[in-house]
């Protein structure tokens, strides 16, 4: 163990001072340049992958297609170091350091005819558009048939020779296979097939062995995948191909204008089934955690997790526009710029929509409400709340339609949260009859306030009974109370117990509740005609009996001694 240690340290130190003996990439002349495309790829020979990612520094890969550019230039660089390999050791001393007059300096030209074709060949090297010396494009366009030419010629005397497990693997086929017969070679074509068929393999692998036993892992917890379609056209089966399909196409050594757009099919369908997956995998949490929130009392995550999912969904979306962009070639750090430039502009046109976030960043922060609470928006709006959304919230009213208010008018508006009542309050008066004696009266007061003691929600601490009125038709009895329910729904049940409990002592008590009454009186003329003269009669006849016992009487004295009537005067 000990000794395979020590190996490793050692190839890993052979390796760093192979990367430290590499000549910094000056490129100033086509010596340099050569010297350094040599001195790296000395280095990739001996096993160290750096120096291949470094050789391609040599090249000019402005003509290559940017979604393969650093494949190609890769294979392009094996093909170089190959044929320069089997022409001749190359004596840096006679390649020219000093390039005044000329842009351009070129190492090898030839000209071959391949099944009647004329092809010409050329090993250059260029001053680039940033004043550095690389090979040429006409260089690596032709690099290929360049290296078919020399196949045949031995390596040059002192040089190590790249060897490469894909020329021992090509070596089995048959000589058709390297034959082109339409766009690619025979053999190309056949790998193609090939890569289609063992992805589509693999991905069902994948999907039966891996994936189905994580989706049974989740439904066993109640949580389940959002999908539509199954098998090779699901966004996993997509997802697990197309990875497969890219990375197998890096080892077909396709040409550049054919290598281009399959990559660039593989990231787009890479970037599409990764935007699938991921919102699935994001619903997935998103419904575990839900889960969670209903077994904890603070409604607070009831907000927040809808929100995440929501947020988490818009950036995964953005960031699967901005690959599909970058895959199709386009500049998205312009786009991306030009936004920034119309940014103001966007603004202005999106306040609305702007006002909405930051409205429910307001909502998530101070928590006015939560889901499921009843509230009243500026004494208007009332209802339960069912959905806090990046834009607006979602209100079910009590007549079972929905009501969206949009987020940016929550900042302004007065939101009484009926659903943070701690206690629900409940008042009442009971109406009995007039003529219900006393001492009913403070028994049936005594009675309420025990069932109100008895009964399991209500508030002991704080609550009235008394006989609180004289109304136009019954005596009026005060009931004050509070519930400590959850609901509506359970203030309703106990608000119906304690009402039937009332109605049971009343029974038992003999007291009679009262109901709105009204006594009329019937106006009779004549009667009343004949009681004002019966009246007046009366009224006169007492003062003609008081006139004649305080009136003096004068009398004439007869000699009889009598007193006749006319002679009474009052």
């Amino acid at each position: 163990m000990l000794k395979k240690i020590i190996l490793i340290l050692c190839l890993f130190t052979q390796f760093n001072l192979l990367a430290s003996n590499y000549p910094a990439p000056t490129l100033e002349s086509p010596r340099s340049t050569m010297n350094y495309f040599l001195k790296t790829m000395k280095g990739f020979k001996k096993g160290d992958q750096e120096g291949l990612d470094l050789a391609i520094k040599a090249l000019n890969t402005s003509q290559l297609d940017k979604t393969s550019r650093v494949s190609t230039a890769k294979l392009a660089a094996k093909r170089l170091i190959n044929t320069l390999d089997r022409l001749e050791y190359i004596n840096i001393a006679k390649i020219p350091d000093k390039m005044k007059d000329s842009n351009l300096w070129i190492y090898k030209k030839e000209r071959i005819i391949d099944h009647g074709n004329e092809i010409f060949l050329e090993i250059s090297i260029a001053r680039d558009s940033d004043k550095m010396w690389r090979f040429t494009p006409q260089t690596l366009s032709s690099i290929e048939d360049f290296e078919k030419s020399v196949r045949s010629n031995n390596v040059a005397k002192g040089v190590i020779e790249l060897k490469s497990w894909k020329e021992k693997f090509k070596s089995f086929f048959p000589s058709w296979t390297s034959q082109r017969s339409f766009l690619i070679l025979n053999g190309q074509w056949i790998a193609l097939f090939a890569l289609v068929f063992f992805g589509h393999i693999l991905e069902k692998l994948i999907r039966l062995i891996i994936i189905a036993r994580i989706k049974s892992i989740f439904e066993s917890q109640n949580i389940h995948f959002t999908q539509k379609r199954e098998g090779f056209f699901s966004p996993q089966g997509f997802f697990f191909f197309s990875i497969f399909w890219i990375f197998g196409l890096e080892f077909l050594e396709l040409p550049d204008t054919i290598l281009g757009p399959l990559l660039r099919i593989g990231y787009i369908a890479f970037t599409i089934a990764s935007v699938f997956t991921i919102t699935q995998i994001i619903d997935v949490i998103c419904q575990y955690l839900e889960k969670k929130a209903l077994e904890s009392e603070n409604k607070f995550d009831d907000v927040l997790i809808p929100l995440i999912r929501k947020s988490a969904k818009f950036l995964v979306y953005c960031f699967g526009i901005i690959f599909i962009g970058d895959s199709l070639t386009l500049d998205m750090k312009n786009i991306l710029a030009g936004l920034g430039i119309g940014g103001i502009a966007f603004a202005l046109a999106a306040k609305d929509t702007i006002s909405n976030l930051f409205g429910s960043l307001t909502v998530l922060i101070d928590r006015p409400f939560s889901i499921g609470d009843w509230i009243v928006v500026d004494s208007k709006t009332e209802g339960t709340v069912i959905e806090v959304g990046l834009r607006s919230t979602r209100i079910k009213t009590f007549y079972d339609s929905i009501i969206t208010l949009p987020n940016g008018s929550l900042t302004n508006a007065t939101v009484d949260n009926l659903g943070k009542r701690t206690y629900r309050r409940y008042t009442t008066k009971l109406g009995v009859q007039y003529d219900t004696p006393v001492e009913k009266i403070e028994a049936f007061c005594e009675g309420i306030r025990q069932i109100i003691l008895s009964h399991k929600w209500t508030r002991k601490d704080y609550f009235h009974v008394y006989f609180n009125g004289m109304g136009d038709s019954s005596l009026e009895i005060l009931v004050y109370l509070f519930w400590r329910v959850p609901d509506w729904s359970a203030e309703l049940q106990e608000r119906h117990r304690l009402l039937i409990d009332i109605l049971r002592l009343g029974r038992e008590l003999g007291i009679d509740f009262a109901f709105p009454t009204q006594t009329l009186h019937l106006f009779n003329e004549e009667h009343k005609a004949k009681e004002n003269c019966d009246f007046e009669a009366l009224v006169y006849g007492k003062e003609l009996a008081k006139g004649i016992t305080e009136t003096p009487i004068s009398t004439k004295h007869h000699r009889s001694g009598k007193i006749t009537s006319d002679e009474i005067s009052l």
